[in-house]
């Protein structure tokens, strides 16, 4: 009959004498020098490892606190499969804390099919939604842009003459015409002219009007699409005297450079 190979059975019960049975977690290759480490309150050291996009074996990275680092940023050869991470909302409450993180926000998408925008919603402090019974306040501030007041007379005008009041925008702007405003002791006729080009001395004529004896003065507000000057161009404003006898023409154009 063959003998059976095996060992005796290994116990002990304490350290020291009795040789306690430990056992170490090592590299198969290098034993000796490649074991873990236990620090003095028992934790073992160990990194973590996990599989990049193409399955390639990669060390997992952490901040200086010991979070792990979220890479949301796209790169061709680093990061192909960013991270991404929801949006919560906080109930409103006047002491935030993390069991108020409950909201999630919602988004739609255009028709088109390519932009995808958070849903918003406005309301007042009290949660209110705006509505024609809470109107939402408004207040008008300075536009946007250059103001442009430019203001000009001539004096003695005769009978039939023009004067031409001509405005000339600004380099590297364009001209939102608001207004223009015309007066004179006597009747009068204008017209709003815009410049064909820079310089070209060719003219547009896109409004005409006449002051009253009830009405002396004109007032005509503007639509930006009738008032729109390119960088360069004039804006002409042709007042004609249209009383018996020579007046004073008054005239100012109004908008905004941008």
């Amino acid at each position: 009959m063959a003998d059976y190979d095996s060992s005796l059975p290994i116990r002990s019960e304490a350290d020291g004498a009795d040789e306690r049975v430990q056992t170490k977690i090592v590299d198969k290759s290098n034993p000796d020098t490649q074991q873990m480490e236990v620090d003095t309150d028992g934790n073992a050291h160990v990194e973590v490892h996990g599989n990049d996009p193409t399955g390639t074996d990669k060390v997992i990275r952490t901040s200086e606190q010991g979070s792990v680092e979220v890479d949301g940023v796209y790169d061709a050869s680093n990061n192909t499969e960013p991270s991404n991470t929801g949006i919560i909302a906080q109930q409103r409450n006047a002491t935030p804390g993390d069991t108020l993180q409950t909201e999630r926000l919602t988004s739609v998408q255009d028709s088109g099919g390519t932009v995808r925008s958070l849903d918003v919603s406005l309301h007042d402090e009290d949660g209110e939604a705006y509505s024609s019974t809470n109107p939402l306040p408004v207040t008008l501030e300075e536009s946007e842009g250059d103001e442009i007041c430019d203001y000009n007379t001539t004096s003695s005008v005769i009978k039939d003459a023009i004067a031409n009041h001509d405005y000339t925008v600004t380099a590297l702007k364009t001209l939102i015409s608001q207004r223009v405003w015309v007066a004179g002791s006597g009747k009068l006729k204008v017209e709003l002219q815009l410049e064909t080009g820079v310089a070209s001395g060719i003219y547009n004529t896109f409004l005409v009007a006449f002051n009253s004896t009830a009405n002396p003065n004109i007032d005509i507000p503007l639509d930006k699409i009738c008032g729109k000057q390119i960088a360069g161009a004039n804006v002409r404003i042709v007042i004609t005297n249209k009383d018996n006898q020579p007046q004073d023409l008054y005239s100012t154009l109004m908008g905004i450079e941008k």
